[in-house]
């Protein structure tokens, strides 16, 4: 049997039933509930090898899991699970004879493939012939036969043969291949194959064209111990250079500049073993030297991402939680949508729909607990804080000694709500933030200070009070945004009670009332309109779609931002992104897109979509895991945080949002149970690793805070009276510091060094000799570490028990001045 983990995070923070129900447990709706992890709903199962059919059971719902396959039975739609046994390999086994006979052509015949002559070929390899063949676990016989049906085997041919069995009474050798041979790749990585050839499940091979005439090629091959991979690129060649492995698959690259960008270039890659050497195509393995492939740059469309990202520090803001500088802006709720929700009610009275706007004092932080009028007890999602875009303003000197050159700002459209998802106007800034005057003041003021702006939109819905929507609730399907919608019950009833179920009436974001959800494709109702990526094969909502790309134009053009961070963008069509990504670059071509992606984020990155994605899959949920509260072995942490680094662009790497908190999850402080040591090590690790560090706004200070909206504290701006908060500021400010004035942290490429306590890995540049080390001691075993300052002796910062040992802290080393 096998363990197999099961994890949902659903995509608001909030309490949650969810069931896991399958062919494993009879579909039985109760008996397996996934435990609440900080938001992240998770179990584990033993399961016997073979293949499964279930799905989620959230709040009563029907659900398929986001992380897996899914299979289509009748008129049913399934999660796929496939659960392999550990036994489960395919060998590679290398056969090598002398040609002492002189022989012409030669070919292994035996058990594996069925008899059959010249189905696996040797090839010349100097004075010997030689192959390498595909197998399974098992015991098999075989000879070797020669150009004109001459059947022999090693002992007629070797000296010293005892190190292969043999059959007397057959003549055959006997090969048995067990699991003790060390190079095999797992069952579950691969599609199909046969002695000669192994396909893959996913591609090998991938060029990626950065400019005019840069390119990456990426190989990503089953690990293997100790191989060298070369590309042959007509008379060229070149070694590629190792990245990482993930456990299943290891990467390598090459950066190339290639001028003939309208040649047709014939190619190979080889992966030399010390034995022998297998042949990469597109998709498959196989045991032949003599296939190329061809390639030509020009078919090759540039993915062009902003090029000085990665040197930079993200700072995340919530504008009505940061700072209130202009208490003229504060809300008074004398907008109309607020008429029924502006009177303090009796507590303990609020239900369901029920709800109550108001300003609440900057440090009043139980509400954000328990709201005192729910007669649910649940927290307060109404309240405001008066936070401004003056007070970010008001602030750009804190950024700038903290060392911030990138703002992410969470909405700041006109909107009913605190946190501004539900927007009323997507061309406007909230008046009580401030104007769009401001809005660009704010952004010029930035970027005189060299910091660049990007800010979130939610394209998937609206609010309530948007025009288009309040245009069908007026007049139903005469109004001409009716198709803007998906309506399956109209008018709504005039009273809005606790019983009202929004999703019987329109399509809305999670069920919530205020975010009914847009219709971009007039085929299909959400979400199977958001599963479909050719436009050619849709009826786009066109006037939406304008409406949209041009609301969005006007923000890069006329505002000068620098980039959007676009929410929950799985519930918009495939198609629509791209042709917002086309739209975008085609004003700016720097703009930096990073969409909200928690899972496996390849089909997103590879320059149709977004340059980045918010890092939770291969970076957060690690660091997490392994830093925050020992969830997982340092070998599993490095695999997972490899993840990325093995299936992703180097440019798009370089570029992803590398986060430890956001709004939508718990603050670091709760995660870390307050263990500024442990808090530490992983910001350690994300200064130091690929990628742009990212903070949200107030950690710095050990801000804390539990799920949404708890975790939306307004920040505590007397810091000054608190030592843990100075500590943790100024140990940031020391991180950022370093990252900056060291090229290896932005510049360089990473290689992890295995050890069985100690997390190690170099940073280093590959057009010198220059490399910085950093060693974090996750554990409770004291190290030595003296053999690694020795050869990396300058020190950049350091947190040890004594000059050489030490445990849970960290050594930051370069091998310069």
């Amino acid at each position: 049997m096998k363990t197999i983990t099961f994890r949902y995070q659903p995509p608001i923070a909030t309490k949650l039933d969810v069931y896991l129900v399958g062919d494993f447990n009879n579909w039985s709706k109760s008996s397996h509930r996934l435990n609440d992890k900080g938001g992240i709903y998770e179990i584990s199962l033993e399961l016997d090898p073979g293949e499964y059919k279930y799905f989620l059971l959230i709040n009563g719902i029907k659900s398929l899991d986001p992380n897996a396959d899914s299979i289509v039975i009748g008129d049913e739609t399934y999660s796929f699970l496939k659960v392999t046994s550990d036994q489960e390999y395919i060998y590679l086994i290398p056969f090598k004879i002398k040609d002492k006979l002189k022989l012409e052509e030669v070919s292994i015949v035996g058990d594996f493939n069925h008899w059959k002559p010249n189905h696996n070929p040797l090839y010349k390899e100097g004075r010997a012939f030689t192959t390498s063949l595909f197998l399974k676990k098992g015991a098999y016989h075989y000879k070797y036969l020669a150009k004109g049906d001459r059947w022999f085997n090693e002992h007629e041919i070797e000296e010293n043969i005892a190190k292969i069995a043999f059959d007397n009474r057959s003549k055959n050798s006997i090969i048995d291949v067990s699991k003790q041979l060390n190079i095999f790749i797992k069952q579950e990585l691969i599609a199909y194959h046969d002695s000669n050839e192994v396909k893959l499940k996913s591609d090998i091979i991938k060029f990626y064209r950065y400019s005019q005439d840069q390119f990456e090629i990426k190989v990503v091959l089953p690990k293997f111990p100790q191989v060298q991979v070369k590309l042959f690129l007509d008379d060229a060649i070149y070694e590629l250079d190792y990245i990482a492995s993930d456990g299943n698959l290891s990467a390598y690259n090459k950066i190339l500049e290639i001028d003939k960008l309208n040649h047709l270039y014939s190619y190979r890659i080889a992966v030399n073993f010390k034995e022998f050497s297998l042949y990469a195509h597109k998709t498959s393995l196989t045991n032949n030297p003599a296939t190329y492939s061809v390639f030509v740059p020009l078919d090759y469309p540039i993915f062009s991402i902003a090029k000085d990202l990665h040197n930079r520090i993200m700072y995340q803001i919530m504008p009505d939680r940061f700072y209130n500088c202009d208490s003229s802006l504060n809300p008074d709720f004398k907008e109309a949508y607020y008429r029924n929700s502006k009177n303090k009610p009796k507590k303990l009275s609020l239900t369901k729909h029920q709800e109550y706007h108001h300003l609440a004092k900057w440090d009043n932080l139980d509400i954000l607990k328990e709201n005192p009028y729910s007669a649910n007890k649940e927290p307060d999602w109404f309240a405001f804080y008066g936070g401004d875009l003056k007070g970010v303003r008001e602030k750009i000197p804190y950024l700038k000694e903290l060392g911030i050159s990138l703002i992410y700002l969470n909405p700041i459209f006109v909107a009913k709500s605190p946190h501004r998802y539900d927007s009323i106007d997507f061309k406007q800034v909230d008046p009580h933030l401030g104007d769009n005057e401001s809005f660009k003041v704010l952004v010029s003021d930035l970027h005189k200070h060299e910091i660049k702006v990007i800010i979130d939109i939610a394209l998937n819905h609206c609010g309530t009070e948007f025009f288009a929507f309040q245009d069908t609730v007026k007049y139903g399907n005469k109004s001409k945004y009716w198709s803007w919608f998906d309506w399956y019950k109209w008018p709504l009833p005039e009273i809005i009670d606790q019983d009202f179920k929004a999703e019987d009436y329109y399509q809305c974001w999670w069920g919530i009332k205020d975010l009914p959800e847009f219709n971009f494709d007039l085929l299909r109702e959400s979400p199977a309109e958001n599963r479909e990526r050719d436009i050619l094969k849709t009826k786009p909502n066109v006037e939406l779609v304008n409406y949209l790309l041009d609301a969005m134009s006007f923000w890069v053009e006329e505002m000068k931002i620098d980039g959007f961070r676009l929410d929950v963008p799985e519930e918009v069509p495939f198609w629509f992104w791209q042709l917002f990504r086309r739209r975008m670059k085609q004003i700016n071509p720097d703009i930096y897109l990073v969409g909200e992606i928690w899972n496996d984020s390849q089909v997103w990155l590879q320059g149709q979509y977004f340059d980045a994605i918010m890092n939770y899959h291969a970076f957060k949920d690690p660091c997490v895991s392994y830093f925050l509260n020992d969830g997982i072995s340092l070998k599993s942490f490095i695999n997972a945080i490899s993840l990325g680094l093995v299936t992703l662009p180097d440019q798009v790497i370089r570029s992803q949002m590398n986060l430890l908190a956001s709004h939508d999850t718990i603050r670091v402080r709760r995660l870390a149970d307050n263990n500024i040591k442990r808090i530490k090590l992983a910001l350690i690790f994300q200064f130091t690793f690929i990628g742009i560090p990212h903070i949200y706004y107030g950690d710095e200070v050990f801000l804390d805070g539990y799920k949404d909206p708890d975790n939306r504290r307004p920040f505590p701006w007397d810091y000054q009276n608190d030592t843990n908060r100075n500590e943790l500021l100024e140990f940031y400010k020391l991180l950022i510091k370093v990252r900056g004035s060291h090229i290896e942290f932005t510049e360089g490429n990473i290689r992890f060094i295995e050890d069985q306590h100690l997390l190690i890995y170099e940073r280093w540049i590959k057009s010198s000799n220059q490399k910085a080390i950093v060693l974090i001691n996750n554990s409770d075993f004291e190290l030595d570490i003296k053999e690694y300052m020795r050869q990396f002796p300058n020190i950049l910062l350091a947190e040890m028990d004594s000059p050489n040992i030490f445990k849970h802290g960290f050594y930051i080393g370069t091998n310069h001045s």
